[in-house]
């Protein structure tokens, strides 16, 4: 009998199914590693089966006994421990008293003194002993992640749920925390773990399940998935064929002055004490478009929240235009010049097209030409002029997309940043933003692509960097990195 058994587990939040009939068991002392790229439900099925959401279909049982419908708490006691990628202590108690809590809770009656010294056990356990009286705010990002493992361990779990322990992490961190979790799975403690540096889930893992778009793609040992040719069709993308496809980076370049319209020098930056980005360089010449690639949880999304200052440098500077906008405020990026499309969208729900549009146009560069840009949008994308007076949650998600790139555009600016335009979206409406972002960069904006799918973005980038654990890797023209046998390498980090 296997200890976690999910059958057609299913769930939807609207007209999104995040887990679509996704099957699955895992032995007792196995580690079984589920990944896919940003959005193909990964997360969505931890929080299922620690019942932070509800099924809407399918069964879990846990040790031979139905735990769909439980909530958190309750399958917690029955023995199941789950991490958070970002570390969720307890800051102003001390690395002890953190373990104490979950083992008085997980233990019943258990006396204090006894969860005591059980929770020094476990600190040895994580290397952690050392530091048992210091304050969890004291403890750097790495000994954050070794007492939220040891905080989960204090519940006796019989399965442990990892969830991107290595987030943040340079890669000597990435060892030993890699290390410690061997030493667990070689206890013969059962483990289900996310993870985004794929190093770390080939490394652990005895099967691995890809999802993709909420529906499980394939199952097999590390080795088997490594070589499996869908799966670096989702990670990668799949190379089309050849149609007479022109290239952004063919149109002749005289429509593209000379120099750089934006240069990141050596910027280090993170959220507090998590650091995630690590000397990164980047040049995006004015009029190209311009490739940020890499894996969920790489630092792409930092980077350019870095860029638009909504996360402050730690090192380096930011100029653009010539100008250095390193002190520069998150407001102030729409009159620079600076537009952002959103990784998910985030749109006004309950308003109409029309009016998430308009509010795109509030700084003053844009507010006069408000009604010209707005017909450019339309011209753009005319399904939008026929909804324009529908409310925006009931658009489809490629609608929605579109309506985030608008109003981006009402901005007037002359770079805009695509973050994860294809999250969630069937190809053939991919395909339709693809050729808008074309007929945008066509007009004169200088653009920022980043994407998880390495094929297809390089069919449109003119150069593109590779970024892998906040860290530039790779970087080149687009055809060059098209036909570079490393890019594989890079990307995966294998």
């Amino acid at each position: 009998m296997s200890l976690l058994e999910l059958r057609n587990v299913t769930k939807q939040f609207g007209a999104v199914v995040a887990v679509s009939a996704v099957s699955a068991s895992i032995e007792e002392g196995e580690t079984l590693g589920v990944m896919g790229p940003n959005g193909s439900g990964k997360t969505t099925l931890l929080n299922l089966i620690m019942g932070v959401y509800p099924m809407d279909g399918g069964q879990m049982r846990f040790a031979g006994k139905e735990i769909g419908g439980l909530t958190t708490d309750v399958i917690s006691r029955k023995g199941i421990g789950r991490t958070f990628q970002i570390p969720q202590p307890f800051l102003k108690m001390t690395v002890l008293e953190n373990v104490v809590v979950g083992d008085v809770y997980g233990g019943g009656h258990r006396s204090v003194r006894a969860a005591r010294s059980r929770g020094m056990e476990i600190l040895e356990k994580v290397s952690l002993a050392t530091k048992a009286g210091l304050e969890a705010r004291q403890l750097g990002l790495l000994d954050l992640k070794r007492l939220e493992l040891a905080k989960v361990l204090s519940l006796r779990p019989r399965l442990l749920l990892l969830d991107e322990t290595a987030a943040g992490l340079v890669e000597a961190e990435v060892s030993q925390l890699q290390g410690l979790i061997l030493e667990l799975k070689k206890s013969g403690l059962t483990i289900l773990i996310i993870e985004h540096v794929l190093s770390v889930i080939f490394g652990l893992s005895d099967r691995i399940m890809v999802l993709n778009f909420g529906q499980k793609v394939v199952e097999a040992p590390p080795a088997a998935i490594s070589e499996n040719r869908r799966v670096h069709e989702i990670y990668l993308g799949a190379k089309k064929a050849e149609k007479g496809h022109v290239r952004a980076k063919e149109a002749p370049e005289v429509r593209k002055p000379p120099g750089s319209l934006l240069s990141v020098k050596h910027v280090n930056s993170g959220y507090g004490d998590f650091q995630v980005l690590f000397d990164v360089s980047m040049e995006v010449p004015k009029g190209d478009i311009v490739g940020l690639i890499g894996v969920n949880g790489s630092g792409k999304s930092t980077l350019i929240r870095t860029i638009t200052r909504q996360i402050p440098l730690k090192a380096g500077e930011i100029d653009f235009n010539g100008k250095n906008i390193s002190e520069a405020r998150p407001f102030d990026m729409a009159a620079l010049g600076i537009a952002q499309c959103i990784e998910g969208r985030k749109l006004f729900p309950e308003l109409t097209v029309e009016e998430n549009l308009e509010i795109g146009a509030y700084c003053a560069r844009a507010r006069q030409m408000r009604n010209t840009t707005l017909k450019e949008v339309y011209d753009l994308f005319p399904k939008l002029l026929d909804r324009r007076w529908q409310v925006v949650s009931t658009l489809s998600g490629g609608e929605q997309q579109m309506v985030a790139i608008g109003r981006a555009l009402m901005a007037r600016p002359e770079l805009i940043m695509f973050d994860e335009l294809s999250l969630g979206l069937a190809p053939i409406v991919i395909d339709d933003l693809y050729k808008a972002i074309e007929k945008i960069n066509e007009l004169g904006t200088t653009i920022i692509l980043v994407e998880q799918n390495v094929h297809r973005s390089l069919e449109v980038v003119n150069r593109a960097y590779i970024i892998e654990r906040g860290r530039i890797v790779l970087s080149g023209p687009a055809d060059e990195l098209m036909r570079n046998d490393h890019v594989k390498e890079a990307y995966f980090g294998l």
